[in-house]
């Protein structure tokens, strides 16, 4: 039996960073869509779906593609933030999105925490892309 034929490659290495790269999009795009099904209509998805599940397949996916990143050198440079107009929108989905899982506070409470969670997130914004 030859041995070195059981051993991967490198290139089969890179072919599976970028099949992970493709599954981690494909996962990212159906957990927010899943998020998004929720805050619509509660409990519908989730009665069905554990979301505790799909979180850790997307670590273990990410876990994976830093592995093989870290195996063979592979960096990317931070990309440049743009102007975006599609941010506005999304900032208002996200406060409907947020006001509407808290209905059973009073008005003020729920407009009190939203504004205080859409701060918090614009933070961890600024953290992870300032220079």
């Amino acid at each position: 039996m030859n041995l070195k034929k059981l051993v991967p490659r490198k290139n089969t290495y890179l072919i599976a960073y970028k099949l992970l790269h493709d599954a981690l999009l494909l996962a990212l795009i159906s957990f927010i869509a899943m998020i998004i099904g929720e805050g619509l209509i509660p409990g519908f998805i989730s009665q069905r779906i554990s979301f505790s599940k799909v979180v850790i397949a997307i670590i273990i996916i990410l876990g994976f593609i830093s592995w093989i990143g870290s195996k063979f050198q592979i960096s990317y440079d931070a990309p440049k933030i743009k102007k975006n107009k599609l941010v506005p929108v999304l900032i208002l989905g996200a406060f409907l999105l947020i006001g509407n899982s808290m209905l059973h506070f009073d008005l003020w409470t729920n407009i009190i925490i939203t504004l205080i969670v859409l701060v918090i997130f614009f933070l961890i914004y600024e953290l992870i892309f300032s220079d």
